[in-house]
Parts: structure tokens; C-alpha cells; sequence
């Protein structure tokens, strides 16, 4: 497994430290409540375009309103794997074993992948429907 910034973690001989890895679990929990955050704001405009008109999909023919449905509804899974991801992490007391914190970061990170694949497909549905819809 690697991390985000490109270090092997599974294969090596000893641990990280738990400092190092409550350090991870935090940057982890910050990527995760910005991705969210971003993700939000870009559905909230698009949302905000559409009632107030700036964006007309029932206009559009009908591979430009298939590619913007898809779209908004590729976001689903995304904001579903971020809520995940920014879920509350157990305390981090000096008891906590690290391999706990290590297996808990890792499936935070896993979930953030998956949901920025998940909101790229959103972001790349949606504009290519919405242009697509503006040109025809």
C-alpha cells in the first residue's frame, strides 16, 4: 500500500510510529472534509443554475440530458464514500494500538479515492451535458 505521498507502508519491516500515523489519520480527515466541502459547493451551483434557469436540461435533446443525469447521479456514491470517510476516527489516547490508527487511515484513504473518481465522473458528466445541451 502506499500513501498519498507515495511511500510504501505495507512491505516494510517495522511500523511507523503512532505519531506518524495520528498525523496521517489527521490529513487523511482533512482531505476527506475538503473534498466534501468542494463536492458540495459544486453540486449547490449546479443545483442553484438549474431552479433559477441559467440551465435548462428538459431543453436539451437527449444524449445532452443523459450525460447531466449521469452525472448528478455519479455524485450520489461520492458524497455517500466522503460522509464515510470523515466519520469520526477511534480515540486516539496512548492506548490505541497503531495498527488500529494504520487500518483506519487506510480505508479512509481508500474511500477518498474512490469518491474523487466518483466526483471527477460527476464534474466530467455534467459539464459534458451541460455544453453539449448549451450547443444544440
Amino acid at each position: 500500500m502506499t500513501t498519498l505521498h507515495g511511500e510504501h507502508t505495507a512491505g516494510l519491516g517495522r511500523p511507523l510510529p503512532p505519531e506518524a500515523v495520528r498525523a496521517e489519520l489527521a490529513k487523511a480527515d482533512h482531505r476527506a472534509g475538503l473534498t466534501l466541502a468542494t463536492l458540495g459547493a459544486a453540486l449547490a451551483a449546479l443545483l442553484t443554475a438549474i431552479a433559477v434557469g441559467v440551465i435548462t436540461p428538459t431543453q436539451y435533446a437527449a444524449i445532452p440530458q443523459l450525460l447531466l443525469w449521469t452525472g448528478c447521479a455519479a455524485c450520489a456514491p461520492s458524497l455517500v464514500l466522503l460522509s464515510l470517510a470523515t466519520r469520526p476516527h477511534p480515540a486516539t489516547t496512548a492506548d490505541t494500538p497503531p495498527q488500529l490508527l494504520t487500518r483506519t487511515t487506510h480505508v479512509k484513504h481508500r474511500r477518498i479515492r474512490q469518491a474523487m473518481t466518483w466526483g471527477a465522473a460527476f464534474l466530467t458528466l455534467t459539464s459534458a451535458g451541460t455544453l453539449a445541451g448549451l450547443l444544440s
